[in-house]
């Protein structure tokens, strides 16, 4: 082990930008508790040319508008380099089977960058969030001058389209042979990655969260939501959130509970045809869409609310889940998420079955209908975070795996 504190380069092309502060707020909140924890850390976020004039789209200028670096709360300072890289459609969609010839351009327009960030920070291990494609372009760089790569991958899809794929798998194996470990934020996506690597060192490192200060609990609800049972949701309206058939589902029980208010949170695709469910089951007393909120008015709602549901389909480890958990919530998920790998049904809420309205109702019915399971279990999700999952606890099992990589020696296959 080097005679100096660890040094780690982390980088994190889906990472917050500040026109876009919640794009990728999982990857700050680690990169600030790491820097809380006895290393020195450099966080590097590789971000899409986009010249200012042909930006025309909120997504565009938060790119274009994007600072060369940018400190976020005083915590973290980030350093956004640019590259030829845009992971938007119709590029995404056109590059994903095929994506060896986006990723060299990657790596052609990021070398140069990386490679000078690299001499002068001198770090010890590279931390790279998805292998594809910030795995990749460090894993070009020359071996004799390449620290260890440690990957994190957060996406079902993104992995095991692999199997479906073949040259996005040659890719993924590429980066496989090429690091000391891999990491992925379930157990299902690391055994999927096991199955397709057999050679590679996989591990799961699930996320974590930060608790939730103490004066939001200070905070009464507001008088509109007082005496109602208040059912929570947020999410990216996105087909795989799941919320126009949470929405169906609360429809169904909706009649037995009239003090009950489900609330959304979110923008996205799927707005009208949400707005259009609630329309045509005739809930709009009942059911209440407040729009995109920035994140602390998000934690608010989840302390003022009484239990969280979200049942989006292959959910990898989403944080809103631990978020809504170490509010004290009890929370309504899919069986098939990551988030199972430590949430059990009926201790810290109840699980259902991806795509099944009546189990989400039966679900919803029973959390309206015991006031004292809904908060036994709520009180059993916070332990849990506080116990097992915040991330000052996930960053120091996270050093520890940068510490054995470094000690140990390397076998990586040229490039």
């Amino acid at each position: 082990m080097v005679d100096r504190r660890l040094r780690v380069l982390f980088l994190a092309s889906y990472f917050p930008k500040p026109d876009n502060p919640l794009m990728g707020t999982w990857a700050l909140a680690q990169a600030q508790a790491l820097a809380k924890q006895d290393i020195d850390l450099k966080v590097v976020s590789f971000t899409s040319w986009v010249p200012k004039l042909l930006a025309q789209t909120s997504g565009a200028k938060a790119y274009a508008n994007c600072p060369e670096r940018y400190c976020w709360d005083g915590s973290v300072e980030v350093e956004y380099p640019r590259w030829l890289y845009y992971p938007v459609p119709p590029l995404k969609t056109w590059a994903y089977s095929n994506p060896v010839p986006y990723l060299n351009m990657a790596w052609w327009s990021a070398q140069e960058k990386l490679q000078q960030i690299i001499q002068e920070f001198q770090p010890d291990v590279l931390f790279c969030h998805h292998s594809l494609p910030n795995g990749w372009i460090v894993a070009h760089l020359p071996p004799q001058n390449r620290p260890p790569i440690i990957t994190l991958d957060h996406d079902f899809d993104e992995i095991a389209d692999c199997h479906h794929y073949p040259r996005r798998k040659a890719a993924m194996q590429f980066v496989s042979e090429q690091v000391s470990t891999m990491l992925a934020v379930s157990n299902r996506m690391a055994n999927d990655l096991r199955s397709l690597f057999p050679s590679a060192n996989v591990i799961t490192q699930h996320n974590g969260v930060e608790p939730i200060p103490a004066s939001f609990f200070q905070q009464k609800r507001p008088v509109e939501l007082n005496g109602k049972k208040v059912i929570l949701t947020c999410a990216l309206f996105a087909e795989r959130k799941g919320i126009p058939l949470l929405v169906e589902a609360f429809g169904l029980i909706a009649s037995q509970h009239p003090d009950a208010i489900l609330r959304i949170i979110g923008s996205g695709p799927e707005e009208e045809r949400i707005k259009n469910t609630i329309t045509d089951l005739n809930l709009a007393h009942q059911v209440h869409m407040v729009g995109k909120k920035p994140h602390h008015e998000v934690l608010q709602e989840m302390i003022w609310a009484d239990c969280f549901a979200l049942v989006g389909w292959d959910e990898p480890f989403a944080t809103v889940y631990l978020e809504a958990m170490a509010s004290g919530k009890a929370i309504i998920c899919c069986n098939d998420g990551g988030i199972t790998d430590v949430v059990q049904d009926g201790v810290h809420g109840y699980t259902v079955p991806p795509k099944d309205v009546n189990a989400t109702a039966a679900a919803l019915d029973r959390i309206l209908s015991n006031n004292a399971k809904c908060h036994e279990m709520g009180h059993n999700a916070q332990r849990l975070i506080s116990e097992k999952l915040t991330w000052d606890a996930k960053t120091q099992e996270l050093i520890q795996l940068c510490k054995q990589a470094v000690d140990q020696p390397q076998s990586i296959v040229a490039v």
